[in-house]
């Protein structure tokens, strides 16, 4: 991402982080959990909900719960109410949040499901525990952890209406924030008029949760904030080729699994990528020309500048192939992180959908400040502020310009408080 140039900047949204940092788990296990990788939006963002509708009995028993059912028009009143509001469009926006009494409501019913024993093994046995995609809450039994994976959906759809429907500032403005003046006339009729088609597409067989989901994966449309559907299926385009040749790797011949890059985005509307990009990939095909390890991970997405129509993880690609002569089938791509934390993370994720050596190190390669960032105390902090965990461990490389790196599993948890990189 956007890394150097600009880590001489001061903490900016490095809060303090109480206490030592927790142990990472390195030993934990990950056969099992693989990155759905052939999702869409909605899955992307919000895989509970998906789960819900998937899986035997949830579906049946939630359209039949009547507080559910009384919730829901209470709900479906509300935003009728809200035509005539003023100020808009937040009073618009604000009529599909959840409240404090909405969400406590839906985790009384959740409860009441999950007490059948075959409910709660088809939901969180079969399908929430087995893909990973709630592993901050894992140690929990299964009540809490379902409890907890329907707060944060929640909250994950009020933070899409708060953003993308009234114009409060996201914790990237410069890069995620709402593209309208949501002060214009405009915008406020066009908020009206996703509430009006939202509520056309109502179902009988809809579930709680289905139209203000559709009213907010509408918002995140309407601003063409919709990065995270984007290269999906993940491990298919322009990762199949390599994703064929990975199974005939010998990996034991190589010292490292994988040469990890962070993209590095430009200022300016007509480069590919930034400067240091550069640099960065010259240090891969080197070292991978020196049968350092045989596969190189390309992470980032569209970031710099703003709305950019260039992927950083495909333009370096491009680069590799066209520059280096680096084999296609040796080269995966991660298009979507859009910061230093997320490339981590990322990379952590596809390494273990790729079924790349987890017990082994990988190299992350940079320039000598972003290797001192991404080996520092302030990388450590921010992890843990922005998504809660450190997505793997990062020990110190064979020189100044490498750091060894292994992912945790952790990193398969889903975040939709960034519903573009989620």
């Amino acid at each position: 991402m956007k890394a150097i140039f600009r880590h001489a900047m001061p903490a900016v949204l490095m809060l303090a982080v109480a206490g030592a940092l927790p142990p990472a788990g390195w030993a934990r296990k990950a056969a099992s959990r693989t990155l759905p990788v052939s999702e869409n939006l909605e899955s992307r963002d919000f895989p509970l909900l998906a789960m819900m509708r998937a899986a035997l009995g949830w579906a049946e028993a939630l359209r039949a719960d009547e507080a559910l059912a009384a919730l829901g028009r209470e709900r479906q009143a509300r935003v009728d109410a809200a035509k005539g509001c003023a100020p808009r469009p937040a009073c618009l926006v604000d009529a599909w949040a959840w409240t404090p009494d909405d969400i406590a409501a839906v985790d009384r019913a959740l409860e009441r499901v999950l007490r059948n024993r075959a409910m709660a093994k088809a939901l969180v046995t079969e399908r929430m525990r087995a893909s990973g995609q709630f592993a901050l809450h894992a140690g929990r039994d299964d009540a809490a952890l379902l409890s907890a994976a329907w707060a944060d959906a929640a909250a994950a759809m009020n933070r899409i209406l708060a953003v993308y429907g009234k114009g409060e500032a996201p914790l990237y403005p410069k890069i995620d924030a709402n593209i309208f003046d949501v002060a214009q006339p405009g915008f406020a009729y066009a908020v009206e008029a996703l509430g009006a088609v939202t509520r056309s597409q109502d179902r009988a067989e809809d579930l709680i949760f289905e139209a203000p989901l559709r009213y907010a994966l509408g918002l995140l449309l309407m601003n063409e904030r919709t990065d995270a559907a984007a290269f999906l299926p993940l491990l298919a385009g322009d990762n199949v080729a390599t994703m064929s040749a990975l199974p005939d790797i010998k990996w034991r011949r190589y010292p490292y699994a994988a040469l990890l890059v962070f993209g590095h985005g430009p200022e300016d509307g007509q480069s590919r990528t930034g400067v240091l990009g550069h640099l960065r990939l010259r240090l891969a095909a080197d070292q991978f020309a020196r049968g350092q390890a045989p596969v190189i991970i390309l992470s980032g997405g569209n970031v710099h500048p703003n709305r950019t129509p260039f992927n950083e993880a495909v333009e370096m690609k491009k680069e590799l192939v066209a520059h280096y002569g680096v084999p296609a089938d040796r080269i995966l791509i991660e298009p979507h992180a859009r910061h230093t934390t997320t490339n981590l993370r990322n990379i952590a994720r596809m390494m273990f959908a790729a079924g790349i050596p987890a017990d082994r190190d990988s190299l992350i390669l940079s320039d000598p400040a972003t290797i001192a960032y991404i080996g520092g105390k302030q990388l450590a902090e921010r992890n843990m502020t922005e998504l809660g965990y450190q997505p793997g461990r990062v020990m110190p490389g064979p020189g100044p310009l490498a750091l060894r790196f292994r992912p945790d599993p952790v990193s398969l948890h889903v975040d939709a408080r960034d519903p573009l990189d989620p």
